[in-house]
Parts: structure tokens; C-alpha cells; sequence
């Protein structure tokens, strides 16, 4: 297995928004009607859609199990309501995280007069059954700005983040601005990491440079350097145990 396997914007499934899908949406993993046995998932993130839902439109209510979910807000505003009683609105940068469990139903609507962007993760769990959770954070631009900010640790190590999901994985977001800023992030050998690039561009390692949707898989023990490759780089990284 190659320790970094570049895979180009070009190479995601992209869908524009209907009666099935209300987004336009670039698919990462098989998801929906996009299936391909020989990209279900890497590790265990099993789902990484990049969502652009229009103006008063979005995911009605629909059931969830077994899953661990996070959305991270690039645009715009995101609406959720769920059968738990919660309602909250997300903007730029907050995040959501859903522990599915034995069941629940929820909305993702886009309730504003513009666009709405945001990343739909979802993690396998560590076991099925687990209880329903909801919990929220809504970050500040400073938080990421031109460093690494942890959003989700596993539910063995909940001091490292403000959320966390029922596995052993970490997420960090940074948005770099700044010429010369690098942030970095190890792992061992028996770690693997999903880098994602959203907007802007970032050099990694000064060998690979992703463009906005490239993403980069790592596998096993290396250090990550991130730097600026344009004005701005804004991107998300995934890591887990190696599998």
C-alpha cells in the first residue's frame, strides 16, 4: 500500500441536486445512488459527501442508525431539528455530532436566501446500539486560523476536543491565511489520516499539493506539514487507526 495516494477533485462523484438528493454533491465513498465496491470507505470513515444545498431547500426528515455523524459548516447556514427536541442553526465553521444509536430521524435545511455548503461525515461506530447523542459547538475564526484545531477526539479521549464520537479517531480543521504559517500533525504505524482540502490550496510535505477537493490519504507513521500553496487553504483531517 503506498503511504500517500493523491485522489484529484476530478475523481469524485459529482450529482447536481433532485427529487432524491436535494444537493449538489461531490461524493467521496459509494453513497445513495452512487455505488462502486471498490470505494466504500477508507478505514472507518465510511461517508464523506461535500454538500451544496440552494436557497430554502435541504434534507427532510429522514431516519438515521447505528452511525456516527459530524457536519462541519463551510457556508452559508444549516438548520437541524431531530426527533430528540433539538433545533439549532449552524454557521461558518460550527459543527454538529450525532450519535445515531438505536435510531432517530432529523432535518439539514437550508432555511436562508443563500447557498448553503457544508461536509456530512459519517464514522462507523465502535458497536451498534449505542445511546442517542446530539451535541453541538460553534467555533470561532480564531480557533482554526492559521492553526490546528482538534473539533472531534474518540469517547476514550473526550478532554482532547470539545465533541467526540463513539471511535478512535481524531479531526482537526485549520484555515491558513498567513505566508510562511505551517501547522503539522504526526502519526504512528498503526495510524492512517483522511486529508480533505475544501477551499484554497495547501502543500504537504512540500511534495504534494492538493487544490480545493483534492484529498491525500496517509498511511502509517510519517509527520504531516501543511503549507500555504496559494492565499488561503482550508482543509479537514481524519485520522484513525490503520486498517
Amino acid at each position: 500500500m503506498e503511504q500517500f495516494r493523491k485522489r484529484p477533485a476530478g475523481d469524485l462523484h459529482f450529482a447536481e441536486g433532485g427529487d432524491m438528493h436535494p444537493a449538489d454533491t461531490y461524493f467521496h465513498f459509494s453513497f445513495a445512488n452512487y455505488y462502486d465496491p471498490n470505494n466504500m470507505n477508507f478505514g472507518v470513515l465510511r461517508v464523506l459527501n461535500d454538500d451544496a444545498v440552494k436557497p430554502h431547500s435541504g434534507f427532510e426528515t429522514h431516519p438515521h442508525r447505528d452511525m456516527e455523524i459530524f457536519s462541519y459548516v463551510v457556508d452559508g447556514k444549516l438548520t437541524h431539528r431531530d426527533s430528540a427536541g433539538n433545533l439549532e442553526i449552524l454557521g461558518r465553521g460550527h459543527v454538529q455530532s450525532i450519535s445515531a444509536g438505536t435510531g432517530l430521524t432529523h432535518s439539514e435545511l437550508n432555511e436562508e436566501d443563500d447557498w448553503c455548503r457544508f461536509l456530512q461525515v459519517w464514522i462507523l461506530p465502535e458497536r451498534r446500539n449505542l445511546p442517542i447523542r446530539y451535541d453541538i459547538h460553534k467555533f470561532l475564526p480564531e480557533d482554526r486560523k492559521n492553526k490546528l484545531l482538534q473539533i472531534i477526539s474518540s469517547s476514550e479521549n473526550k478532554c482532547l476536543a470539545p465533541l467526540y464520537v463513539c471511535q478512535d479517531i481524531n479531526v482537526y480543521v485549520s484555515e491558513l491565511t498567513e505566508k510562511g504559517t505551517s501547522v503539522s500533525v504526526e502519526l504512528n504505524k498503526e495510524r492512517q489520516a483522511y486529508v480533505f482540502c475544501f477551499e484554497g490550496s495547501v502543500d504537504i510535505n512540500q511534495r504534494h499539493v492538493l487544490g480545493e477537493r483534492d484529498s491525500l490519504e496517509v498511511v502509517g507513521e510519517t509527520k504531516i506539514d501543511f503549507t500555504l500553496a496559494s492565499d488561503q487553504a482550508h482543509f479537514i483531517i481524519i485520522e484513525m487507526k490503520r486498517q
